[in-house]
């Protein structure tokens, strides 16, 4: 796999020191990070204890219910999906959270292995040696949606999707109490007999994750499963069998302006004082990837569209992402930072 490598440059432009980063990175992490996960951990808990009482009173009702709780626990996630930094990436949870995109049917095959056999689920340490694409939301999905499982007349589906609900749920709490006790400076670390700014490193590492999720939206998100480059496949995107593949990619763009606007001052106040067209030119371009996200139509990745319609919709929207990154990155360059390779490239 790639490597992205994001290191600071040998000087920082005239007005911009070091210390300038603290502010727009501490607002970063507590308006967006860990408000993010303490919501992202209530719909998860909301999801739980609504599967619970649908394998206590299997109904069409109850079932409708806990899809609904789905849905708004992707959405919380992709409020923080774009940092995978800090207390997630402890015991593989960030991957484990959405394994996607699984190609190859991994998930389905897994879950159907764990509902012929419940009492492996039984064992004291099982989720610390389980896989990761039987932990999270692409599993849960999968018991909800996918037509081979049954949650309301399977009491075998049931008691698994319970179960990986109450883990999904406990991994939420966990990551979500682990940032509200934390500070992002205490996860980065120098070279030995090096000296360094954690506040700048720290939000270096911020920026990064930036620009590849930018790199996933586009690619991964929106162009793949459609065949933009190549051959479409519409079950690639994300989410695709609860129908939220296109709110996904609205919810991350609208999060990307909370990015850059989160603090006092923020990135975007920063930006403006040492780099004023860039900055500008960034903002207009975060919000016209918005604008253009809300007007595609709401069967873009579904049915009655043909892969040509599709590509002409996206087109806008894939130029405009990209003139995102393009100036996101010319203001890191201008801001001092470096960029290397993208570490969510395939290989």
């Amino acid at each position: 796999m790639k490597k992205l490598a994001l290191t600071l440059g040998a000087y920082l432009p005239l007005f911009v020191t070091a210390a300038d980063w603290q502010q727009p990175l501490n607002s970063i992490t507590d308006k967006v990070i860990v408000q993010g996960y303490q919501a992202y951990a209530s719909s998860a808990d909301k999801l739980r204890q609504d599967v619970t009482a649908l394998c206590g009173q299997p109904s069409e009702a109850a079932l409708e219910l806990a899809q609904q709780d789905f849905k708004a626990n992707v959405l919380d996630w992709q409020e923080v999906q774009w940092l995978n930094f800090g207390p997630v990436t402890y015991f593989m949870r960030y991957y484990a959270f959405q394994y996607w995109p699984d190609k190859k049917g991994v998930t389905q095959r897994q879950l159907r292995v764990l509902s012929q056999n419940p009492e492996t689920m039984e064992a004291p340490k099982f989720w610390n040696s389980a896989s990761i694409a039987v932990r999270g939301l692409t599993a849960i999905e999968s018991l909800l949606f996918h037509p081979d499982f049954s949650p309301m007349t399977s009491q075998e589906h049931c008691h698994l999707l319970e179960k990986v609900s109450l883990h999904h749920y406990e991994s939420a709490k966990a990551v979500s109490t682990e940032w509200s006790n934390t500070q992002p400076q205490s996860w980065v670390y120098s070279e030995e007999g090096e000296s360094f700014d954690a506040n700048q490193v720290a939000f270096e590492q911020y920026l990064q994750q930036w620009v590849e999720h930018m790199s996933a939206v586009k690619d991964s998100k929106l162009e793949t499963p459609i065949g933009y480059n190549s051959h479409g496949n519409l079950k690639l995107a994300e989410f695709y069998r609860s129908d939220m593949s296109l709110k996904t990619i609205q919810k991350n763009l609208q999060t990307y302006r909370e990015i850059y606007h989160t603090g006092s001052p923020s990135l975007y106040d920063i930006a403006l004082e040492s780099q004023p067209e860039i900055a500008e030119q960034l903002e207009e371009q975060l919000k016209e990837n918005v604008t253009i996200a809300l007007q595609l139509p709401d069967n873009f990745f579904g049915e009655g569209l043909t892969k040509e319609q599709r590509i002409e919709l996206a087109r806008p929207l894939v130029s405009s992402i990209s003139q995102s990154q393009s100036a996101l990155v010319s203001l890191m360059t201008q801001l001092g930072f470096q960029i290397g390779f993208n570490s969510r490239d395939g290989d």
